[in-house]
C-alpha cells in the first residue's frame, strides 16, 4: 500500500506541471487556430461586401442604361415627350404599356412615371395628372429649373402616389428625356428598399453578419435587422461608384469578439506565467524526490513484463483518448469550413451564369480560364448555345404543390437535363433564372449538328418530365454563337422564341431560327378590328363573334408573339371599356364590377392563343348575354333601337336632328333626347358625330373622293365645317388621315 501511495503522489506531483504545460499549448494552438479564422473571416467579410455592391449597382446600372436605350429608340416615347398632348389618349396607353413592360421586365422597379415639361403632364403606369397636383412635386422640383442635369440615383425617401395607400420607402432615378426641341422632361423610375434588400439577403446569414448601406445623407437605405448595434464589429466598408453609397459590413456579435481579442493577450500572459510556474514545479519535485526514484525504479523493475506493458498500455490508451476527442474537434471544423467553401462556389457559379447571360462578364477568355480552376464550367473557346426552359401553367403548378415539392420537382427537372445530356455527350450549365426559368448553356462540339444535338436532349427531356413529373416544359432555343461576347444575344433570342409560346402551342421546343422575327401584322388594322368589334358588341349585334375570331385567325397567320397579343387583349378591354362608358349607369355598373375582371382573369390564365380564344370568349358570351338582357328589359329600347337602326341608314341626310326624327318616331323631342340618353349613354348629337365620322373614314380610306364630297356624303353641306369636326374627333385633319393610311395600306 504505502508502494502505491508513493507511485500515486509521485505521478500526481508531476501532474499539475503537465496539465498546466498541457493546456497552455493547446490554448495557443486554438487561439492560433481562431485567429487564422476570423482572418478568413475578414476576407470573406470584404468578398461579400463587395459583392453586395456589385449586385445592386449592376442591377441598378442595367435598368439605367435600358431606359436609357428605350428613350432613344422608342418611337411612343419621342412622341410623347415632343409632339404628345393630354387627349392622345391611344399614345398614353401604349406608354403606359412600354411602363408595365419595363416593370415586368425588370422586377427591381417597383413604379415609374414620365414627366412632359411642355404642357406639365405626368403619366405615371398608374394615373396621369398634372404636375403641381402630382403628389411627387417635391422630387421633380429642384430639376425644372436646372438647364444642364446628369443621371443621378437619390437617396432613400419616402413616395406616396395614393392617399389610400401606405407609404413606401424607395430610392429613385431621375433621368432627363434626350431630346432638344420644346418635348423635354424627366423619366423617374421608383425602386423599393426592401426589394433590394431581398436581392442582398440571400447571400448572407442575419445571424452571423449583416450589411449597411446609407445614402449620401447618412441615412439607411436598407431595413436594419438588429437592433442592438453595439453586438456588431464592422469589418469591411466600401463605397458604390454609381450612386456614391456607403457601405459597411461585419459580424453581428462583435462585441463578444472585441471582448475575445483582449482576453486572448492576457491570457497568453497568464499563459506564460503558469508555464514558468509549471518548469519551476518540476524542478522542484524532481529535486525532492531524486533519493527515491532509485527505489522506484527498483520497484518497477520487480513488476512482471506483462504488467509494465498494462500500465503503459493504459496510459497510452488515456492520451490517445484525450487526442482523439481534440482531433474529432478539428475534423469537425474542418468539414464546416468546407462545406462553406462549397456553398460559397455554388453561389458564386450561379452569380457568373447570370452575369454572363447579361453580357457583364468575363471581359477576355483569360479571365475565365482563372474561374475554371476553381470552378468547373464551360469552355468559353467552343461554340454555345443558350436554351431557356419554362414550366407551363405555373400558376397551376404553384397552387398544386407545396414549397418543398415544388423545390424537388425543380431540382428533378433540372437534374434530368443535366443527365440527358450526359448521356448523349453533350456538356451543358444549368441555373434557375427565375422560379419558372431555367437557363442552360449548351457547348457545341460540332457547329453543323448543333440543332439535332439540342433537338435530342431536350425532346428526351421533355418527354421523360411529361412522363414521370406529370409536367410540361417548353422550351427557346437561341442561335448557337462561337464567340462567347455573343452569349447573352443566344439568351436574349431563346427568351423572344419563348414568347411565341402562345402561337405555337405548350410542351414544345420552339428554336429562335424557326420563327418570324419581325412584325407581320399591322398594328393599326388590328385597332381598327378592335374598335369595330366592340362597337358591334356595344349595339348588342350578333356579328361581333366573327369579327372577334376574324381578329385572333389574323394574329395566327401574322405569327405575333405574346408581347403583341397581350397588348391587342389589353387594348380590346380598354375599348370595351370605353364603349361601356358610353352606355347607361346600370351598364358601366356591370362592366365594373363583372365583365372587365372576368376577362383579365381570363387573359392572366391563358398561356396559349387557343386557351385565350376559348376562355376570353366564354366570357363575351356571358357579358353579351347580361347587356342583352338588360337591355330588352328596359322601358323604350325598341324604339330607340329602331331610332338607332334609322340613323346609321341615314347618318348622311343633312336634315337629320331631334326635331326630323320627333316627326318620324311621333315622339317629343325632349323625350327622345332622354331616353336616348338613357338607352346608349351617348347624347344625340354625339351619336351622329360618331356615325358621320366612322363613314368619313372608311370613305378617306377606300375613295379617292375630294373632301367635300365626302363632306356632302355624310351629312355636311360645308368642307370646313366637316374638316373642324373631324379633326376635333380624330385629332388629325382629314387630309392628314388619308395620308396615314395611304401609307399603311402601302
Amino acid at each position: 500500500m504505502k508502494r502505491k501511495s508513493w507511485f500515486y503522489r509521485q505521478l500526481l506531483s508531476y501532474m499539475p506541471a503537465f496539465f498546466i504545460v498541457v493546456s497552455f499549448i493547446f490554448f495557443v494552438f486554438f487561439q492560433m487556430l481562431s485567429d487564422q479564422s476570423r482572418k478568413e473571416a475578414t476576407k470573406a467579410n470584404e468578398t461579400l461586401l463587395l459583392q453586395a455592391v456589385t449586385s445592386i449597382d449592376s442591377s441598378m446600372k442595367t435598368i439605367e442604361q435600358m431606359l436609357l436605350s428605350n428613350m432613344l429608340n422608342n418611337p411612343d416615347l419621342s412622341v410623347f415627350f415632343n409632339d404628345g398632348k393630354q387627349s392622345d389618349y391611344y399614345l398614353n396607353i401604349k406608354v403606359v404599356q412600354f411602363m408595365k413592360n419595363f416593370q415586368i421586365t425588370y422586377p427591381l422597379v417597383d413604379s415609374m412615371y414620365l414627366v412632359r415639361m411642355n404642357d406639365e403632364f405626368i403619366l405615371s403606369n398608374s394615373t396621369s395628372a398634372n404636375l403641381l397636383d402630382y403628389p411627387d412635386y417635391e422630387l421633380i422640383k429642384p430639376y425644372l429649373a436646372e438647364s444642364v442635369y446628369e443621371t443621378k440615383w437619390t437617396g432613400v425617401r419616402t413616395f406616396q402616389e395614393f392617399n389610400f395607400k401606405e407609404p413606401e420607402q424607395v430610392i429613385s432615378l431621375v433621368l432627363k428625356a434626350p431630346y432638344i426641341r420644346s418635348g423635354e422632361g424627366f423619366v423617374i423610375v421608383n425602386i423599393q428598399t426592401d426589394a433590394l434588400n431581398m436581392m442582398i439577403q440571400s447571400i448572407y446569414s442575419k445571424d452571423v453578419s449583416y450589411i449597411d448601406v446609407m445614402d449620401g445623407e447618412g441615412k439607411p437605405i436598407l431595413p436594419n435587422d438588429h437592433a442592438d448595434t453595439t453586438q456588431r464589429n464592422r469589418i469591411s466598408s466600401a463605397t458604390s461608384p454609381l450612386t456614391g453609397w456607403s457601405y459597411e459590413s461585419g459580424l453581428v456579435h462583435g462585441g463578444w469578439v472585441n471582448i475575445a481579442n483582449q482576453l486572448y493577450n492576457v491570457w497568453f500572459i497568464v499563459g506564460l506565467v503558469m508555464t514558468g510556474a509549471g518548469v519551476w514545479w518540476i524542478v522542484f519535485v524532481a529535486r525532492r524526490n531524486y533519493r527515491p526514484i532509485e527505489q522506484i525504479v527498483s520497484q518497477i523493475q520487480k513488476f512482471s513484463q506483462d504488467k509494465t506493458n498494462v500500465l503503459l498500455k493504459e496510459k497510452r490508451q488515456d492520451e490517445f483518448t484525450f487526442i482523439q476527442s481534440a482531433l474529432n474537434n478539428m475534423l469537425e471544423q474542418s468539414n464546416s469550413y468546407q462545406q462553406q467553401y462549397r456553398e460559397d462556389l455554388l453561389l458564386r457559379k450561379t452569380y457568373l451564369f447570370q452575369q454572363l447571360l447579361d453580357g457583364q462578364y468575363p471581359s477576355s477568355l483569360a479571365q475565365w480560364e482563372t474561374q475554371r480552376e476553381t470552378i468547373p464550367l464551360n469552355d468559353l473557346s467552343q461554340p454555345q448555345t443558350v436554351c431557356v426552359i419554362k414550366i407551363d401553367k405555373f400558376n397551376q403548378f404553384v397552387g398544386q404543390y407545396t414549397q418543398q415539392d415544388q423545390y424537388l420537382m425543380k431540382f428533378a427537372l433540372r437534374s434530368v437535363i443535366q443527365e440527358t445530356a450526359q448521356k448523349h455527350g453533350v456538356t451543358v450549365w444549368t441555373e434557375w433564372i427565375s422560379s419558372s426559368k431555367l437557363g442552360v448553356l449548351v457547348q457545341i462540339s460540332d457547329v453543323n449538328l448543333a440543332e439535332e444535338e439540342l433537338l435530342l436532349v431536350l425532346e428526351n427531356s421533355r418527354v421523360w418530365v411529361e412522363e414521370h413529373l406529370k409536367l410540361t416544359i417548353t422550351a427557346g432555343v437561341g442561335r448557337t454563337v462561337e464567340v462567347f461576347t455573343a452569349i447573352s444575344e443566344s439568351y436574349t433570342e431563346a427568351l423572344q422564341a419563348l414568347k411565341y409560346k402562345m402561337i405555337m402551342g405548350e410542351n414544345t421546343i420552339i428554336f429562335y431560327t424557326s420563327i418570324r422575327t419581325e412584325e407581320q401584322g399591322k398594328s393599326f388594322d388590328y385597332f381598327q378590328q378592335i374598335q369595330a368589334m366592340t362597337q358591334s358588341f356595344r349595339l348588342v349585334r350578333d356579328d361581333w363573334r366573327e369579327q372577334y375570331k376574324s381578329i385572333l385567325k389574323n394574329i395566327e397567320k401574322d405569327m405575333l408573339n405574346q408581347d403583341h397579343i397581350i397588348s391587342l387583349t389589353d387594348y380590346m378591354i380598354y375599348s370595351l371599356g370605353r364603349e361601356m362608358n358610353k352606355m347607361a349607369k346600370e351598364f358601366q355598373e356591370y362592366w365594373n364590377q363583372v365583365g372587365e375582371p372576368a376577362l383579365n382573369e381570363a387573359l392572366m390564365n391563358s398561356d396559349t392563343l387557343v386557351q385565350m380564344e376559348s376562355q376570353v370568349e366564354q366570357v363575351l358570351e356571358q357579358i353579351f348575354e347580361k347587356l342583352l338582357l338588360l337591355h330588352e328589359n328596359r322601358n323604350h329600347s325598341e324604339i330607340i333601337r329602331s331610332v338607332r337602326a334609322y340613323m346609321e341608314k341615314e347618318s348622311a341626310n343633312q336634315n337629320m336632328s331631334l326635331d326630323f326624327l320627333s316627326g318620324q318616331f311621333q315622339m317629343n323631342p325632349k323625350s327622345l333626347s332622354k331616353l336616348f340618353k338613357e338607352e346608349t349613354g351617348q347624347k344625340f348629337v354625339d351619336y351622329l358625330i360618331e356615325l358621320r365620322m366612322n363613314h368619313a373614314r372608311h370613305l378617306l380610306e377606300d375613295t379617292h373622293h375630294s373632301i367635300q364630297e365626302i363632306a356632302e356624303e355624310v351629312g355636311y353641306t360645308n368642307a370646313i365645317s366637316f374638316g373642324r369636326v373631324f379633326k376635333k374627333v380624330v385629332s388629325m385633319s382629314p387630309g392628314e388621315y388619308r395620308e396615314q393610311a395611304s401609307e399603311k395600306n402601302a
